[in-house]
């Protein structure tokens, strides 16, 4: 803590106002791309482990693993968070260039169209499979035709409900496409004089010393005060808009990512600590037979307040030190082209286009593999090295073969049409 406090004394810039920042119109950080690459990847290790861990998901192993369900908490406290932190500064990118009607149909074709595929395909097969691995003899037909017997609901971000429809993994999009647009006159105000002012005044609050810690104690008291849900990744969506809202404060003034870059060890350290905490009040919780995802309990208050301050540690030292390396490279000397840097701007390239098709389709290819191999009568550490390994090669063969190389495919999952020449 002393760090965090000290460094940002130490090491502060002068002010940068936003407005004056982004005229400038810094071109985006290549550092956010390969976390968010990476991090989408990683689902598929994070997602594979909860079939052995705590947690819900379509198919479960007999039992449950507590080491597990560790590696898979600390996966939780930092994921979906850093995911929506970044998201919320692709809002701020694009706005540069779009009005708000521009960028709400971006967003409805880049979020809503993979949306709906994925509800239309990829989603009832892994709840099919799901009550199939539990018991239920239906046909995948009767299934799916239950599966769209939907009445409407006060819920959000999608207003149904049914006896068997769900949303999956997509809830993510359908979250973020949702947040986005009813932030949208927040972002758009955010533009304006005023709003460039508060940005600037909230900018230099956070470039002060402990003030990278104030988001912190927002989320907190959003947790505490709403609660989190396990099946949207821990989090709940108050927690998830202020990510968002941070993220495009993040973008907007270059003070906030130096702060992140000054703090990033101490901000590790203190996250490692908590994260301990958190999981001792998480499972005497849990011992005493009360829920601390959303008990009022002093257990499950004291979980979500450690794990609200623990989840904004993370991303601030995650994003520090990815910015801490990326400018270190940028301050060396610049290296002459080679067939090597060439092959590592291509995958670049193709990494950033995967991500939304490979996350769309990660869950389901876990499903399948998993529907199989823990029928096996193998070790649990077998089958999760087998369904991880052969989910992650599946995954990239369905995205490379039946999404990059087809205009329509390309279409419906968000992106933008394929380059001549491309391969």
């Amino acid at each position: 803590m002393d760090g965090l406090m000290a460094g940002a004394l130490r090491d502060r810039e002068p002010p940068v106002p936003a407005v004056a920042a982004d005229q400038g119109r810094p071109a985006r950080r290549g550092e956010l791309d390969a976390l968010r690459a990476l991090v989408v990847v990683g689902l598929v290790f994070f997602h594979t482990a909860v079939i052995f861990g705590a947690g819900e998901f379509p198919v479960k192993a007999e039992a449950e693993n507590r080491v597990v369900t560790v590696l898979v908490a600390f996966g939780a406290t930092w994921g979906m968070p850093l995911l929506f932190l970044i998201s919320g500064m692709g809002v701020r990118y694009s706005l540069r260039s779009r009005d708000p009607g521009a960028f709400a149909r971006e967003r409805l074709r880049r979020l809503g169209g993979p949306l709906l595929v994925g509800l239309l395909t990829v989603v009832p097969l892994q709840v099919y499979l799901g009550l199939r691995r539990a018991g239920d003899q239906a046909s995948l037909g009767e299934f799916y035709a239950g599966f769209w017997d939907l009445r409407p609901a006060l819920d959000f971000p999608l207003p149904v409900t049914a006896d068997r429809f769900a949303t999956g993994h997509l809830w993510f999009l359908a979250c973020l496409l949702a947040l986005s647009l009813l932030l949208l006159p927040a972002f758009a105000w955010l533009r304006r004089p005023a709003g460039a002012r508060l940005l600037e005044r909230l900018g230099g609050l956070l470039a002060r010393p402990g003030g990278i810690l104030l988001p912190a104690v927002a989320i907190a008291a959003v947790e505490l005060a709403l609660g989190s849900e396990v099946g949207r990744g821990g989090w709940g969506l108050g927690s998830y808009a202020l990510f968002l809202l941070c993220g495009y404060l993040t973008a907007a003034d270059p003070r906030v990512g130096q702060a992140f870059q000054r703090h990033w060890r101490p901000a590790a350290a203190l996250g490692l600590l908590l994260f301990v905490a958190a999981g001792v009040a998480a499972f005497a919780a849990l011992d005493a037979q009360v829920d601390p995802f959303t008990g009022m309990d002093p257990l499950s208050l004291a979980f979500r307040l450690l794990k609200g301050v623990d989840g904004w540690l993370w991303v601030v030292a995650i994003l520090g030190f990815a910015r801490d390396r990326s400018g270190r490279r940028s301050a060396s000397p610049a290296p002459a082209p080679t067939a090597t840097s060439d092959r590592a701007r291509r995958l670049a390239a193709y990494a950033n286009d995967a991500v939304l098709p490979f996350y769309v389709l990660h869950e389901t290819v876990i499903v399948v593999v998993a529907y199989a191999v823990l029928s096996w009568p193998i070790g649990g550490g077998l089958q999760y090295c087998l369904i991880a390994v052969a989910s992650l090669a599946a995954t990239l063969l369905l995205y490379d073969l039946g999404v990059r190389r087809h205009p329509v495919t390309r279409l419906l999952f968000g992106l933008k049409p394929q380059p001549r020449g491309m391969v």
